[in-house]
């Protein structure tokens, strides 16, 4: 029965990272392509949910269970000073977008096809307003909705998704698993020429592999009830990779994409 466990949780784990590491290749680059000049308007737009939420999947379905939690500080706000920090250091003009253009407006700014980057015309209004303004690059930093659990052992695969921020537990027999969870994506769109560099490094691989188990988290006393105590490594980790996500967006903007 150990054996079989361990058999599971390892199945689980390698099919997760293949599924993380699979996606569609983008157009290839010509060096430092997305490389901006120091003193570049750099519009920010943050939009995340306050709640954190953790998610618990059981070895049965009568096992699982959802609760919500607060992370120690508000995620957009954070996220927003964060990333406005590495860019002005960075050397480049930040202009808030909130209030200024809907994040639906700007979520897909560039469009691969045939090979090649081009603008949205779907976009193209907001894109207007923003190179009037003479903004040359977009970052969004938005909450989504992210896979914590792809199972596939001798019949339909099992999926589990989180809307917020927070922790997955996993448990099976008698271990559990856990991971934190970074549900959030940041978009970064060159507006002339077009181009998405979160399709490239150092951002890519990055997003694609947000999702971390923490080995050495300590059993908490009630899994259902989670203290803030027992939270802290949680946030710690979202936190963590937050500002990495912010420093790659302003390595990709100042160093160019690859």
């Amino acid at each position: 029965m150990v054996r079989v466990a361990s058999f599971l949780r390892c199945g689980l784990l390698a099919l997760f990272t293949a599924f993380l590491l699979a996606g569609c290749a983008a157009p290839p680059l010509p060096p430092d392509a997305g490389k901006l000049a120091k003193g570049a308007k750099v519009g920010l737009l943050v939009q995340m949910p306050a709640r954190a939420e953790h998610m618990h999947v059981g070895t049965t379905a009568f096992n699982n269970f959802s609760t919500s939690h607060s992370l120690p500080w508000n995620p957009a706000a954070r996220a927003y000073e964060i990333f406005a920090a590495d860019l002005e250091r960075a050397g480049f003009q930040v202009v808030r977008l909130s209030g200024v253009v809907a994040s639906t407006s700007v979520d897909a700014l560039a469009v691969s096809k045939d090979g090649r980057w081009s603008a949205n015309p779907a976009q193209q209004a907001a894109a207007r307003k923003l190179r009037d303004d003479h903004v040359a690059a977009v970052v969004l930093v938005q909450g989504v909705r992210t896979l914590t659990r792809l199972e596939c052992f001798g019949g339909p695969c099992a999926e589990s998704y989180m809307a917020n921020s927070g922790l997955f537990t996993r448990g099976m027999l008698a271990s559990t698993r856990y991971f934190a969870v970074p549900a959030m994506e940041a978009k970064v769109f060159l507006m002339d020429p077009a181009l998405d560099l979160s399709a490239y490094e150092p951002l890519k691989t990055l997003q694609r592999e947000r999702v971390r188990q923490l080995k050495d988290f300590s059993e908490p006393r009630d899994l259902k009830r989670l203290t803030p105590a027992e939270f802290a490594p949680v946030a710690s980790s979202i936190d963590a990779h937050l500002r990495a996500l912010s420093r790659s967006t302003a390595q990709a903007l100042s160093g160019g994409a690859r």
